[in-house]
């Protein structure tokens, strides 16, 4: 009897395990994200991304307990977001939504979702799938959902409600809402069962133009957490007229120019950080940068560093580049941009040492076209907090992987047009 038991208990775990067993190891989903808008806007992609840095430091602030300002994050046409396309349901309903880093949660808007940001685009009908089903409040992911936002559950506990935010709790204008389901996401042509997500029926903020936002944090909500992948990786292209890969899964890059440093815990256990050492402008290296932190982040479009790392760059750059600086640019201190010939002009080198590793960075990766008029401006801004992070423009033309599991990040140049299905 024992023996049967055992055996019944062995072709249970096997059922139910199977489908998360086989995607835990030796697997590479593909899926592609691209720009929300063809052409970058500096004047806008600024604006955008100096409120996304406040969303970042507020959530730090609010974790540590402390108190500050919130700004909703407004979509903005030209800020640079990308976005990830993929499908959800049985049968695959086709959706895109917002790629960020710098959070866990994976949500897409639900039903007519008349109360959510923003309009316009595809929402999710589970009453469509025969692969939906609701998350009960006994589930895990209800239990970390808890730890971090207000969730609370119905008098039965078959319902995972929750209130997510992306700033300060309780006072900010950029959340979602809903309640936490489970289904199958199409990842490329893989079917990923089981996947826990956010059925949202009420938003605030600015999500860009898809129906929603992929987490893909450190955080066990994420979509890498629930892949059980390992490792993620992505090559943004500076082709805007083509997408760009994302690869959940991927093996170690492998050839020349790779190079790679530690994950550190940083300021956030969610966020992607590693220690920004020093930063050569030209032939001066500034000595003095190494900050407390500096986050990869594929949501903020510029690059910011916190004091004193942004003076010391900013002054290094000024004094070796010999172009007159743009009247009437921006805000004053926080834009850096000269008037070229043209468009076309020489600028001093610019060169990130993190721990361990040299990002020897394109002009393009550091230099944006700010309208007509030959006007460029320097993508590096001042953060008003404690908190550095390196922007998507930067990142642009490198493949980027995040080992998770071994806490190491790992960049390389690449033609982001034909990186190969292995990721390597």
């Amino acid at each position: 009897m024992a023996a049967k038991l055992f055996l019944h208990a062995l072709v249970f775990f096997f059922l139910v395990a199977a489908p998360f067993l086989a995607y835990s190891e030796g697997r590479v989903f593909r899926a592609t994200m691209m720009r929300s808008e063809k052409a970058i806007n500096f004047t806008q992609a600024a604006r955008r991304s100096q409120e996304r840095l406040w969303m970042l430091s507020a959530r730090l602030d609010a974790a540590a307990g402390g108190v500050s300002t919130q700004t909703p994050l407004q979509k903005m046409d030209g800020a640079g977001e990308y976005g990830i396309a993929f499908s959800i349901g049985t049968p695959p309903q086709e959706l895109s939504a917002l790629a960020d880093t710098g959070s866990d949660l994976v949500w897409v808007k639900c039903g007519a979702c008349v109360r959510c940001a923003p309009q316009g685009s595809p929402s999710y009908y589970p009453n469509t799938s025969s692969s939906f089903s609701k998350l009960p409040c006994s589930s895990g992911l209800c239990g970390d959902l808890k730890s971090k936002s207000r969730a609370t559950c119905d008098a039965g506990g078959s319902e995972c409600d929750y209130t997510y935010f992306y700033g300060l709790a309780f006072r900010s204008h950029h959340y979602t809402m809903g309640y936490l389901g489970s289904e199958t996401f199409t990842l490329g042509s893989d079917a990923v069962p089981g996947i826990g997500f956010g059925c949202t029926t009420m938003s605030e903020g600015g999500y860009g133009t898809g129906s929603g936002l992929v987490g893909l944090g450190r955080g066990p909500l994420s979509l890498v957490k629930q892949l059980r992948v390992g490792a993620f990786s992505y090559c943004l292209t500076s082709d805007p007229s083509k997408t760009s890969p994302l690869l959940f899964g991927s093996g170690a890059l492998t050839g020349a120019g790779v190079q790679s440093t530690p994950l550190v815990q940083g300021l956030s256990p969610t966020y992607y950080t590693v220690d920004l050492r020093s930063i050569s402008i030209g032939a001066v290296t500034t000595l003095g940068t190494r900050t407390s932190g500096i986050v990869f982040d594929s949501g903020t479009t510029l690059t910011f560093l916190a004091e004193p790392a942004y003076t010391l760059a900013k002054a290094a750059l000024l004094s070796q580049t010999n172009l007159p600086l743009a009247a009437g640019r921006g805000d004053g201190s926080d834009d850096v941009c000269f008037q070229t010939s043209g468009g076309s002009a020489d600028v001093p080198s610019m060169v990130l040492h993190f721990d361990g590793a040299d990002m020897a960075l394109p002009a393009e990766n550091f230099f944006l076209p700010a309208g007509n008029g030959g006007v460029i401006c320097w993508v590096v801004r001042r953060s008003p907090s404690r908190l550095s992070i390196v922007g998507n423009i930067m990142q642009m033309d490198y493949h980027v992987r995040y080992d998770v599991d071994n806490s190491v990040l790992s960049f390389q140049p690449a033609n982001c047009d034909n990186l190969e299905e292995t990721g390597n």
